[in-house]
Protein backbone atom coordinates (compact mmCIF):
# COMPACT_ATOMS: atom_id res chain seq x y z
CA UNK A 1 0.00 0.00 0.00
CA UNK A 2 1.24 3.38 -0.59
CA UNK A 3 2.43 5.09 2.82
CA UNK A 4 0.92 8.61 1.55
CA UNK A 5 -2.73 6.70 1.11
CA UNK A 6 -1.79 5.00 4.41
CA UNK A 7 -0.64 8.42 6.14
CA UNK A 8 -4.04 10.26 4.55
CA UNK A 9 -6.31 7.40 6.54
CA UNK A 10 -4.87 7.52 9.33
CA UNK A 11 -5.23 11.31 9.53
CA UNK A 12 -8.94 10.59 8.45
CA UNK A 13 -9.63 8.01 10.89
CA UNK A 14 -8.00 10.34 13.69
CA UNK A 15 -9.77 13.31 12.95
CA UNK A 16 -13.13 11.45 12.87
CA UNK A 17 -12.50 10.09 16.45
CA UNK A 18 -10.98 13.15 18.09
CA UNK A 19 -14.43 14.68 16.32
CA UNK A 20 -16.45 12.06 18.20
CA UNK A 21 -14.69 12.33 21.44
CA UNK A 22 -15.10 16.09 21.83
CA UNK A 23 -18.91 15.70 20.71
CA UNK A 24 -19.13 12.99 23.30
CA UNK A 25 -17.22 15.58 26.23
CA UNK A 26 -19.90 18.37 24.82
CA UNK A 27 -22.98 15.87 25.29
CA UNK A 28 -21.15 14.76 29.03
CA UNK A 29 -20.96 18.03 30.18
CA UNK A 30 -23.86 19.16 28.79
CA UNK A 31 -26.29 19.58 32.69
CA UNK A 32 -29.02 17.01 32.96
CA UNK A 33 -32.36 18.71 32.94
CA UNK A 34 -34.48 18.30 36.08
CA UNK A 35 -37.98 16.18 35.09
CA UNK A 36 -38.57 15.33 38.77
CA UNK A 37 -41.92 17.49 38.07
CA UNK A 38 -42.90 16.45 35.27
CA UNK A 39 -44.41 13.82 32.69
CA UNK A 40 -42.66 10.74 31.63
CA UNK A 41 -41.70 10.92 28.15
CA UNK A 42 -43.03 8.97 25.01
CA UNK A 43 -41.01 6.22 24.10
CA UNK A 44 -39.87 7.72 20.63
CA UNK A 45 -38.68 11.10 22.60
CA UNK A 46 -36.54 9.07 25.26
CA UNK A 47 -34.48 7.01 22.36
CA UNK A 48 -33.26 10.66 21.16
CA UNK A 49 -33.39 13.21 23.99
CA UNK A 50 -30.16 13.14 24.79
CA UNK A 51 -29.64 15.12 21.49
CA UNK A 52 -33.14 17.21 22.39
CA UNK A 53 -30.84 18.15 25.62
CA UNK A 54 -28.03 19.22 23.63
CA UNK A 55 -29.89 21.10 21.04
CA UNK A 56 -31.93 22.93 24.07
CA UNK A 57 -28.53 23.47 26.08
CA UNK A 58 -27.73 25.14 22.41
CA UNK A 59 -30.81 26.98 21.08
CA UNK A 60 -32.57 27.85 24.77
CA UNK A 61 -30.83 30.94 25.57
CA UNK A 62 -31.08 32.58 22.44
CA UNK A 63 -34.71 32.56 21.91
CA UNK A 64 -36.67 35.35 22.68
CA UNK A 65 -40.03 35.97 24.76
CA UNK A 66 -42.48 36.21 22.28
CA UNK A 67 -41.23 32.71 20.94
CA UNK A 68 -41.43 31.04 23.81
CA UNK A 69 -44.61 32.19 24.80
CA UNK A 70 -45.92 31.11 21.53
CA UNK A 71 -44.41 27.25 22.37
CA UNK A 72 -46.18 27.51 26.04
CA UNK A 73 -49.38 28.01 24.34
CA UNK A 74 -48.58 25.20 22.46
CA UNK A 75 -48.10 22.82 24.72
CA UNK A 76 -50.65 23.95 27.07
CA UNK A 77 -53.23 23.65 24.89
CA UNK A 78 -52.24 20.12 23.82
CA UNK A 79 -51.69 19.24 27.68
CA UNK A 80 -48.11 18.30 26.79
CA UNK A 81 -46.61 21.65 28.98
CA UNK A 82 -45.67 18.56 31.90
CA UNK A 83 -43.95 16.45 29.32
CA UNK A 84 -41.64 19.63 27.22
CA UNK A 85 -40.73 23.00 27.93
CA UNK A 86 -40.90 25.55 25.74
CA UNK A 87 -37.15 25.54 25.32
CA UNK A 88 -37.24 21.60 25.16
CA UNK A 89 -39.90 22.26 22.24
CA UNK A 90 -37.28 24.36 20.14
CA UNK A 91 -35.22 21.51 20.97
CA UNK A 92 -37.02 18.85 19.53
CA UNK A 93 -37.83 21.04 16.10
CA UNK A 94 -33.91 21.38 16.02
CA UNK A 95 -32.72 17.57 16.31
CA UNK A 96 -35.99 16.34 14.02
CA UNK A 97 -34.52 18.72 11.45
CA UNK A 98 -31.52 17.02 11.62
CA UNK A 99 -32.71 13.71 11.72
CA UNK A 100 -35.16 14.12 9.14
CA UNK A 101 -32.40 15.48 6.70
CA UNK A 102 -29.86 12.75 7.40
CA UNK A 103 -32.96 10.12 6.69
CA UNK A 104 -33.09 11.39 3.12
CA UNK A 105 -29.40 11.05 2.73
CA UNK A 106 -29.42 7.61 3.72
CA UNK A 107 -32.22 7.07 1.40
CA UNK A 108 -30.21 8.40 -1.32
CA UNK A 109 -27.07 7.07 -0.39
CA UNK A 110 -29.19 3.70 -0.29
CA UNK A 111 -30.81 4.12 -3.93
CA UNK A 112 -27.07 5.23 -5.32
CA UNK A 113 -27.81 8.82 -6.59
CA UNK A 114 -24.65 11.00 -6.61
CA UNK A 115 -26.47 14.21 -8.15
CA UNK A 116 -26.37 16.90 -5.84
CA UNK A 117 -29.05 18.78 -6.63
CA UNK A 118 -30.82 15.47 -5.21
CA UNK A 119 -28.95 16.17 -1.82
CA UNK A 120 -29.67 19.59 -1.44
CA UNK A 121 -33.21 18.86 -2.31
CA UNK A 122 -33.20 16.28 0.30
CA UNK A 123 -31.33 18.35 3.09
CA UNK A 124 -34.09 21.11 2.53
CA UNK A 125 -37.46 19.07 2.81
CA UNK A 126 -35.74 16.79 5.99
CA UNK A 127 -35.21 20.37 7.55
CA UNK A 128 -38.83 21.45 6.84
CA UNK A 129 -40.52 18.60 7.76
CA UNK A 130 -38.50 17.36 10.84
CA UNK A 131 -38.89 21.10 12.37
CA UNK A 132 -42.47 21.17 11.25
CA UNK A 133 -43.44 17.44 12.68
CA UNK A 134 -43.22 18.40 16.76
CA UNK A 135 -46.09 20.88 15.78
CA UNK A 136 -48.27 18.56 13.75
CA UNK A 137 -47.47 16.08 16.54
CA UNK A 138 -48.59 18.51 19.00
CA UNK A 139 -51.37 19.45 16.81
CA UNK A 140 -52.87 15.52 16.85
CA UNK A 141 -52.91 15.13 20.77
CA UNK A 142 -54.68 18.73 20.23
CA UNK A 143 -57.57 17.58 18.60
CA UNK A 144 -57.66 14.05 20.38
CA UNK A 145 -57.58 16.27 23.63
CA UNK A 146 -60.47 18.31 22.49
CA UNK A 147 -62.35 14.90 21.84
CA UNK A 148 -61.92 13.39 24.61
CA UNK A 149 -62.95 17.13 27.04
CA UNK A 150 -66.02 17.33 25.00
CA UNK A 151 -67.43 13.67 25.61
CA UNK A 152 -66.26 14.31 28.84
CA UNK A 153 -67.77 17.13 30.06
CA UNK A 154 -71.49 16.42 30.36
CA UNK A 155 -70.54 13.39 32.86
CA UNK A 156 -68.36 15.75 35.14
CA UNK A 157 -70.97 18.59 35.06
CA UNK A 158 -73.40 15.88 36.19
CA UNK A 159 -71.11 14.78 38.78
CA UNK A 160 -70.87 18.41 40.07
CA UNK A 161 -74.97 19.39 39.85
CA UNK A 162 -75.88 16.81 41.99
CA UNK A 163 -72.96 17.41 44.75
CA UNK A 164 -73.79 21.29 44.60
CA UNK A 165 -77.66 20.26 44.99
CA UNK A 166 -76.70 17.79 47.81
CA UNK A 167 -75.17 21.02 49.80
CA UNK A 168 -71.64 21.22 48.62
CA UNK A 169 -69.76 24.26 47.04
CA UNK A 170 -68.45 24.60 43.36
CA UNK A 171 -65.13 23.08 44.89
CA UNK A 172 -66.01 20.31 46.52
CA UNK A 173 -68.39 19.46 43.56
CA UNK A 174 -65.11 19.50 41.09
CA UNK A 175 -63.50 17.43 43.88
CA UNK A 176 -66.22 14.74 44.11
CA UNK A 177 -66.34 15.12 40.11
CA UNK A 178 -62.25 14.14 39.79
CA UNK A 179 -62.78 11.68 42.23
CA UNK A 180 -65.75 9.91 40.60
CA UNK A 181 -65.77 10.79 36.67
CA UNK A 182 -63.84 9.03 34.42
CA UNK A 183 -59.65 10.01 34.10
CA UNK A 184 -58.76 11.82 31.47
CA UNK A 185 -57.32 15.41 30.45
CA UNK A 186 -60.59 17.45 31.97
CA UNK A 187 -60.34 15.19 35.00
CA UNK A 188 -56.43 16.26 35.45
CA UNK A 189 -57.89 20.28 34.45
CA UNK A 190 -59.92 20.30 37.20
CA UNK A 191 -56.94 18.71 39.80
CA UNK A 192 -55.20 21.60 38.53
CA UNK A 193 -58.00 23.86 38.97
CA UNK A 194 -58.48 22.67 42.89
CA UNK A 195 -54.08 23.30 43.47
CA UNK A 196 -54.50 26.68 42.15
CA UNK A 197 -56.88 27.67 44.74
CA UNK A 198 -55.74 25.77 47.44
CA UNK A 199 -52.31 27.83 47.09
CA UNK A 200 -54.62 30.82 47.69
CA UNK A 201 -55.46 32.21 44.14
CA UNK A 202 -59.12 33.29 43.59
CA UNK A 203 -61.41 30.73 42.31
CA UNK A 204 -62.89 33.11 39.12
CA UNK A 205 -58.92 33.78 38.19
CA UNK A 206 -58.42 29.82 38.77
CA UNK A 207 -61.48 29.30 36.18
CA UNK A 208 -60.11 31.88 33.75
CA UNK A 209 -56.42 30.22 34.06
CA UNK A 210 -58.44 26.80 33.09
CA UNK A 211 -60.08 28.49 30.30
CA UNK A 212 -56.73 29.97 28.85
CA UNK A 213 -55.14 26.23 29.23
CA UNK A 214 -57.75 24.58 27.49
CA UNK A 215 -58.67 27.55 24.64
CA UNK A 216 -61.95 25.52 24.00
CA UNK A 217 -65.20 27.52 23.66
CA UNK A 218 -67.32 25.12 25.69
CA UNK A 219 -64.93 25.34 28.70
CA UNK A 220 -65.19 29.56 28.13
CA UNK A 221 -69.02 29.41 28.16
CA UNK A 222 -68.84 26.78 31.58
CA UNK A 223 -66.40 29.17 33.58
CA UNK A 224 -67.61 32.00 32.71
CA UNK A 225 -71.23 31.18 33.47
CA UNK A 226 -69.75 29.95 37.33
CA UNK A 227 -67.93 33.01 37.31
CA UNK A 228 -70.96 35.26 36.21
CA UNK A 229 -73.17 33.14 38.81
CA UNK A 230 -71.14 33.36 41.57
CA UNK A 231 -70.48 37.34 41.35
CA UNK A 232 -74.35 37.55 41.31
CA UNK A 233 -75.38 35.48 43.70
CA UNK A 234 -77.13 33.18 41.24
CA UNK A 235 -78.56 29.45 41.92
CA UNK A 236 -75.48 27.33 40.86
CA UNK A 237 -77.21 23.85 40.09
CA UNK A 238 -79.57 25.73 37.78
CA UNK A 239 -76.46 26.68 36.32
CA UNK A 240 -75.09 24.01 35.85
CA UNK A 241 -77.45 21.96 35.18
CA UNK A 242 -78.09 24.06 32.01
CA UNK A 243 -74.83 24.18 31.39
CA UNK A 244 -75.07 19.79 30.97
CA UNK A 245 -77.91 20.03 28.89
CA UNK A 246 -76.66 22.38 26.30
CA UNK A 247 -73.34 20.67 26.63
CA UNK A 248 -75.08 17.00 26.03
CA UNK A 249 -76.97 18.54 23.11
CA UNK A 250 -73.84 20.03 21.53
CA UNK A 251 -71.93 16.28 21.60
CA UNK A 252 -75.23 15.40 19.97
CA UNK A 253 -74.56 17.55 17.39
CA UNK A 254 -70.88 16.81 16.91
CA UNK A 255 -71.60 13.25 16.39
CA UNK A 256 -74.31 13.92 13.92
CA UNK A 257 -71.83 16.26 12.18
CA UNK A 258 -69.34 13.20 12.57
CA UNK A 259 -71.34 10.70 11.07
CA UNK A 260 -72.40 13.13 8.00
CA UNK A 261 -69.28 13.62 6.87
CA UNK A 262 -68.39 10.04 6.77
CA UNK A 263 -69.67 9.32 3.64
CA UNK A 264 -67.73 11.87 1.97
CA UNK A 265 -64.51 11.33 3.55
CA UNK A 266 -65.38 7.64 2.32
CA UNK A 267 -65.17 9.21 -1.00
CA UNK A 268 -61.61 9.36 -1.75
CA UNK A 269 -60.60 5.54 -0.68
CA UNK A 270 -63.16 4.59 -2.82
CA UNK A 271 -62.14 6.35 -5.77
CA UNK A 272 -58.71 5.67 -5.72
CA UNK A 273 -58.45 2.01 -4.43
CA UNK A 274 -61.83 0.05 -4.51
CA UNK A 275 -63.18 1.37 -7.52
CA UNK A 276 -60.37 0.45 -9.88
CA UNK A 277 -60.52 -3.09 -8.52
CA UNK A 278 -63.59 -3.79 -9.18
CA UNK A 279 -63.77 -2.17 -12.82
CA UNK A 280 -60.33 -4.43 -13.21
CA UNK A 281 -61.85 -7.82 -12.05
CA UNK A 282 -64.89 -6.84 -14.54
CA UNK A 283 -62.80 -5.70 -17.38
CA UNK A 284 -60.84 -9.23 -17.19
CA UNK A 285 -63.95 -11.29 -17.03
CA UNK A 286 -65.40 -8.88 -20.25
CA UNK A 287 -61.58 -9.55 -21.50
CA UNK A 288 -62.61 -13.27 -21.52
CA UNK A 289 -65.59 -13.35 -22.88
CA UNK A 290 -65.14 -11.31 -25.82
CA UNK A 291 -62.12 -13.86 -26.73
CA UNK A 292 -64.17 -16.65 -26.88
CA UNK A 293 -66.99 -14.96 -28.98
CA UNK A 294 -63.69 -13.95 -31.34
CA UNK A 295 -63.84 -10.31 -31.12
CA UNK A 296 -60.26 -10.07 -29.76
Amino acid sequence: MNPIILILALTAAGCIGLAFWALYGFIREVPEADRDYQDPLPYGLRMIWPLVNVATHLLGPRLTPDKLEKAHRELQTAGQDFVLSPEQLYGLRLVGAGLAAAFFWVLLLMLDKDKVGLYVTATVLGLVIGWLYPSLWLSERRKRRRRRVIKDLPTFLDFITMSVEAGLNINGGIEQATRKGPNGPLSQEMMRFLRDVRSGLPRSEALTRMAERMDMSQISSLTSALIQADRVGASLGATLRAQAAQRREERFLYAEKLALEAPVKMMMPLVMFFFPLIFLVLGYFIFLRMKQEGVL
